[in-house]
Formats: C-alpha cells, sequence, structure tokens
C-alpha cells in the first residue's frame, strides 16, 4: 500500500483546491453532499417519485426503450442463467469465477440490459440479505439506502464465452452508511462466498481533465482515496492502491460494439474510448474515491486533476480490503475498477456551487444509462480475456 506523504507541504494548486473547498464550507455541507450523492444513487429514470426539484423535465430524458441491441460477436454474447429453485434472499451468494459489483439504479438497470438480458436488475435480480439483520443493520446510518431497502443488494447470474459471472448490485456506500464503513465488510463477505479470480468494481464516474469525455471508460492501474470530509482523519485518508494487470485484447472489440448506441451521447468529433493505458492527452488512468460527491471543473475547485482521471465514491474501500487481506496472507482475487464518464469536466464560470451540483445531476439523469453501456461492455471484454 502507498501513500501520499502526509509530511510534504502540499502543492500551490492542492493548497488553493484545499482553500476553496474551504471557502464553500458554509454552502456545501457534508449533509448538502450526501443528500446529493443520495439522489445520484438512487435516481431512476423510469420512476419519477425518484426525481428531484432540479431533475430534468421527464420527456428529456431516453428511457432504456431507445437502447439499439449490440451486435455481438459470434458465440460471445452474454447468456444469463436463472437460477432454479429461486434462492431465498438470506442464501449466501453462489460460487463465480467473475464477480461485477456496481452502484446505482441506472447503473444496474444498464448492466442487467447488457449482461442479463431479458432480466432487468429491479425485478428480476435476486435480492440479497445475507447477515444483514445480524451483523449490518447495526452499523448503518439512518436514512442510507440500505436502512430504508434492508438488503445487502442484489443479484443474477450469466455466462460470458462459457464462462460463469455473478453481476451485483450493491445497496452499501461509502458516502452514506457513515463512520464504521459496512462496505469494507460487504466486500470481505462477498469474496468470501463467491470466491472471484476475478473482480471488478464498475459504474459511473465523474470525468477527470477536458480529454475525458462523456461514455469515455478509465481502467484503473491505481484507486486513490481523496478524504477530505468524514473520513479525512482516517488511517486510510490518501491511501493509493494498485489494481491487478490485466489482459486487455478484447477491448477494441468492446470500443467498437459503444458505436451501437452512440447516438444517444451528444455530438462530439470522436467516439466514446476505452483507456487502458496511458496517451498522450489521458497521462493518469487512475481512479479518485472521494468522501462526498466531488467533481472536477475548469477551476479544478477540489484539486482533482493532479490525482487521476475518474472520481467516484467508493473503489478505494475494495483496494483497502485487497490490501488487507494481503497484508495477512490470505489469497486475494485479482481486481480491478472500470469506470464511464457520465459527467465530463464542467466549465463553472459564473456559476455558485449548488448550481453546479444541479448540473451534474441532471447530466447524470440524461446520460447515466447511456454512458453506462460503455463499461458494461469494457467488463464483459475483461471477463473474455482473463
Amino acid at each position: 500500500m502507498a501513500k501520499r506523504a502526509a509530511t510534504k507541504p502540499p502543492k500551490p494548486a492542492r493548497a488553493l483546491a484545499l482553500a476553496r473547498q474551504a471557502g464553500l464550507k458554509d454552502k456545501q455541507t457534508v449533509a448538502e453532499a450526501r443528500d446529493f450523492a443520495r439522489h445520484i444513487l438512487l435516481f431512476d429514470s423510469d420512476d419519477e417519485t425518484t426525481f428531484s426539484p432540479h431533475s430534468l423535465p421527464r420527456a428529456a430524458i431516453m428511457t432504456a426503450a431507445a437502447r439499439a441491441p449490440i451486435p455481438w460477436p459470434s458465440g460471445k454474447a452474454p447468456q444469463p442463467k436463472p437460477i432454479t429453485p429461486k434462492p431465498r434472499p438470506a442464501s449466501p451468494l453462489p460460487r463465480c469465477d467473475y464477480l461485477l459489483v456496481t452502484w446505482t439504479v441506472e447503473e444496474a438497470k444498464c448492466l442487467a440490459d447488457i449482461l442479463t438480458p431479458g432480466y432487468a436488475s429491479k425485478t428480476d435480480w435476486y435480492p440479497y440479505t445475507h447477515k444483514f439483520a445480524s451483523e449490518y443493520a447495526s452499523l448503518i446510518r439512518h436514512g442510507a439506502p440500505a436502512a430504508q431497502s434492508k438488503r445487502l443488494g442484489s443479484y443474477f447470474l450469466t455466462m460470458i464465452g462459457g464462462k460463469r459471472v455473478l453481476c451485483f448490485k450493491s445497496e452499501l456506500h461509502m458516502s452514506q452508511d457513515g463512520a464504521r464503513l459496512p462496505v469494507a465488510k460487504l466486500w470481505s463477505q462477498l469474496i468470501a462466498e463467491v470466491q472471484p479470480k476475478l473482480l471488478i468494481t464498475t459504474g459511473t464516474a465523474g470525468g477527470i481533465g477536458a480529454a475525458i469525455e462523456l461514455g469515455d471508460v478509465v481502467v484503473a492501474p491505481n484507486v486513490q482515496f481523496d478524504c477530505t470530509k468524514e473520513f479525512k482523519n482516517s488511517s486510510f485518508h490518501d491511501a493509493k492502491y494498485a489494481c491487478s494487470r490485466l489482459r486487455t485484447s478484447n477491448l477494441a472489440i468492446a470500443q467498437r460494439l459503444i458505436a451501437a448506441n452512440v447516438d444517444h451521447l451528444p455530438q462530439s468529433d470522436r467516439a466514446p474510448k476505452i483507456f487502458a493505458r496511458p496517451t498522450g492527452a489521458v497521462q493518469n488512468l487512475d481512479v479518485v474515491t472521494t468522501d462526498f460527491f466531488a467533481y472536477d471543473d475548469t477551476a479544478d475547485t477540489f484539486g482533482l486533476q493532479p490525482l487521476g482521471s475518474a472520481v467516484e465514491m467508493g473503489d478505494a474501500v475494495l483496494g483497502m480490503v485487497i490490501a488487507q487481506m494481503q497484508a495477512a496472507g490470505q489469497t486475494a482475487p485479482r481486481w480491478s475498477a472500470v469506470r464511464n464518464a457520465s459527467d465530463p469536466q464542467m466549465d463553472v464560470t459564473g456559476l455558485t456551487p449548488e448550481a453546479v451540483r444541479a448540473k451534474a445531476g441532471q447530466i447524470y439523469e440524461r446520460y447515466g444509462y447511456w454512458t453506462t453501456i460503455s463499461s458494461a461492455l469494457a467488463c464483459w471484454a475483461l471477463v473474455l480475456d482473463n
């Protein structure tokens, strides 16, 4: 486990960003940021009860019914595998060689449409409550998504190229559940039950830097905590973890398959890209985990630009759990973080922090599902390759 040196003075740009954050304290409280993050997590484009006062009009949000079919290579299309009889919610998860974990309602909806076609995440995936009442309920902050759903997640099985894959949607979230971080416990439980040889955390993220566009995907070499709120005094607040080095030959095919639905994204001078190696325009592919809803903007308000290419709220917890397993001499699975840009860097000239958050939310509402197609296809490719 590597950390940014705590004894070194911050670089001028970082110091300026931290000063900006302090200046925003009265306007963007931890509670406000948590509420906004919860909206992103729970937003369902098919359910107007999940919309916020700042949401786009219903007519401006495309539903999944507009999705074009994926032209899968012969013999490589995902084949969903229902479990008979249907498992009880309190049952442990089945063993699989591959485990894909996603986080928001829109991400899960898209992952199901791409990788478990015909079996919707909301109605057909199996609820998972194993040990929830006995070991998790007391750890979770009141009002958090898992406290409301009273489950740890939901899941479904699929086959990709003859490989058995478990797709899982988590109800636990670092930004929502409280200081006891029960999602770390969940990662350990998922690993123990599924025993995957490859584990991928995946879904939407904010793009960092002007070169990352909507629909682009980052396959991270590292994940890094950048905690400045609830976990700013934790021992891991700036810890950095190396992801496993994976084979990536099928990513080129996945990138071509994105084209089937690219018309649902804004017009651009290039198609969405999957970044698994640094390029001239995108040098640092790390995923940055913050403990509140942060975003990149033209002012670099949260000092993210030196840290990576995507910002989200949880992946580094998996890195920490893997590092703890390795330090204890336990066998840990290979793992990766695969994130698609559902919000690009924003121009914040003349905008208040509240207006910027509203703008970010509207972009996610409109494009969160459609950009997740890119990362779902990247996960498909990585399963085939590894």
